[in-house]
């Protein structure tokens, strides 16, 4: 239901909005974005502004059997959905049928999603070797989401999503490994912005994975120049309404050093961009 009530905006959004164009126009190869939005806007925008990006953590140039030879030559923007996509479907399933009934000597099943491919205009999320246990290896992406939810979807395809519970955490080893090695992040990153993001209950387990970034980030190398650069104040984003919201906001994130950060508190603007992108 979630996935068909966004996948219905997106198909009647006639135009990407200016100020999405705008910030993906600013993202620079290498970026990384960690977004627990399901839709698919980003995508869209990056799309219209002819930015590469990837969906996925690393991509590989050979796969060992002790381990893998990262390949991070391409100049491109990396989106990391950590709670799934509306565009994202498993062909596990229908590969298991498949094998069923090739075994059993009759004609392949019907799908929904699979049997219609060049409809969907169906590709595979990750591209390169990968891992035989990477849980995206199989993931495919839809890219008309127009003939997707046009079909009658439910009980016969669910999107690759989380559901939007307390309980999403349990579900995580779904998506694949984007929270791998998260906790050294921010470190030696030059720039960072959260965006929109009160922790809700329901996101409770991600307060200690921006805990370690927004620490690692603030305290570790801040006053050191690195290739003539230094970092930039952790630049948060949000609306409130007035002070009282602000101030329950600024209790959540009390571990913030707020003396080595911004806070635009009027909702994702130009201004806010330009403190992001500072």
């Amino acid at each position: 239901m979630i996935g068909a009530v966004l996948a219905d905006r997106s198909v009647k959004l006639q135009k990407v909005p200016e100020l999405y164009l705008e910030f993906a126009r600013r993202l620079q190869p290498h970026d990384i974005v960690i977004t627990f939005n399901y839709d698919t806007l980003l995508e869209s925008a990056l799309d219209e502004v002819a930015k590469p990006y990837r969906l996925f953590p690393q991509r590989f140039n050979t796969i060992g059997e002790y381990g893998a030879i990262v390949g991070d030559d391409r100049d491109e923007v990396v989106i990391l959905k950590v709670h799934g996509s509306i565009d994202w479907f498993d062909r596990r399933h229908f590969e298991r049928r498949e094998l069923t009934y090739q075994r059993q000597g009759v004609s392949p099943p019907s799908d929904i999603i699979f049997s219609h491919a060049d409809e969907l205009r169906l590709r595979p999320l990750v591209d390169g070797p990968r891992f035989d246990a990477d849980p995206l290896r199989t993931v495919y992406r839809v890219g008309n989401l127009a003939a997707l939810y046009n079909k009658p979807l439910m009980l016969l395809a669910t999107p690759r999503m989380l559901p939007p519970s307390t309980a999403k955490i349990l579900y995580a080893n779904q998506i694949g490994d984007f929270w791998n090695g998260m906790n050294a992040g921010g470190a030696l990153n030059f720039g960072m912005a959260i965006i929109g993001f009160s922790m809700p209950p329901q996101d409770e387990y991600a307060r200690q994975i921006i805990y370690s970034l927004v620490t690692n980030y603030q305290r570790l190398y801040w006053d050191e120049t690195v290739l003539g650069k230094k970092k930039t104040p952790l630049a948060i984003v949000d609306y409130f309404t007035d002070e009282g919201k602000e101030k329950a906001f600024r209790n959540r994130y009390r571990f913030v050093d707020w003396n080595r950060a911004s806070l635009c508190g009027k909702g994702l603007d130009i201004s806010a961009l330009d403190s992001i992108f500072k």
